[in-house]
């Protein structure tokens, strides 16, 4: 008579059980990650030389059209700026600052205590307090 051999749990044999949620150590999560990669790469069809030039030169080409158009749009906005004097790259004249008075030039710690002005980029204001 044939015995039947009963099939022992993975909890009677003292192993933990191995699915899809158990939680892997370290080293074997990294270990499952470089395999996924040789893998993916093993399913990878590569471009042979031909190929490869066509596509180089098609990026390469598409980046040149880029650069001119991108240059012909800011060549047009800059002169169009200029043209209605939104921007201007002349130097402001001297006769627009007011002139500097020989108080403004000696300071003291009791002057600045009174009244401090800032100057910034040509722009004087003066707080007094």
């Amino acid at each position: 008579m044939a015995s039947k051999k009963t099939k022992k749990s993975a909890d009677s044999r003292g192993r933990k059980p191995v699915g899809k949620d158990a939680k892997l150590s370290l080293g074997g999560r990294l270990k499952k990650w470089f395999v996924n990669i040789i893998t993916e790469l093993k399913r990878v069809i590569w471009p042979d030389k031909k190929k490869l030039r066509q596509s180089t030169l098609t990026v390469l080409l598409i980046i040149a059209i880029s650069v001119v158009i991108i240059l012909v749009f800011d060549t047009l906005i800059t002169f169009i700026m200029r043209t209605t004097g939104i921007y201007s790259t002349k130097d402001q004249p001297a006769d627009l600052d007011p002139p500097v008075t020989e108080q403004e030039q000696t300071w003291t710690d009791h002057d600045f205590q009174a009244s401090r002005l800032a100057a910034v980029d040509g722009l004087r204001i003066t707080l007094e307090g």
